[in-house]
């Protein structure tokens, strides 16, 4: 049985390799998503610093990740697309994978597994987290 983390990175794959060509935009898309209600709870410059530790964990396995301070979310999303934009689907798919992953265990870390999967939800809807953290007959 997958474990509630493998199963989160299954569901956030899938989400991103959904519509065929669109990676890149479906990645701005969750991030975007996912900023606009943790916003409300961390301010912007909680999502921003977050999103930076992200980013710089995943620049040890992708280095081509444009590496950056921690700054307003729309020029980090600018960057981020870019560096997506610049490698093919299937590499671009897992390294959004993996730093969405790292921002959510740091988020997990920081707030719990239950408040995270509400927010994940709310940002993303049932499509995406489908229960992710529960119990799945996969």
């Amino acid at each position: 049985m997958a474990t509630v983390h493998e199963q989160r990175q299954r569901r956030i794959e899938h989400a991103l390799r959904r519509e065929p060509g669109a990676v890149v935009d479906v990645s701005i898309r969750l991030w975007e998503q996912l900023s606009t209600e943790l916003s409300q709870i961390i301010g912007e410059r909680g999502v921003e610093s977050m999103y930076a530790r992200s980013l710089h964990q995943s620049q040890k396995q992708f280095s081509w990740l444009t590496p950056h301070s921690p700054q307003a979310l729309a020029a980090a999303m600018a960057a981020l697309r870019t560096s997506l934009a610049s490698q093919a689907d299937t590499v671009a798919c897992t390294a959004s994978t993996a730093m969405l992953m790292h921002f959510i265990d740091t988020l997990i870390l920081l707030i719990g597994e239950l408040l995270t999967n509400s927010i994940l939800l709310k940002a993303w809807g049932d499509d995406v987290v489908n229960n992710a953290g529960t119990e799945s007959n996969e």
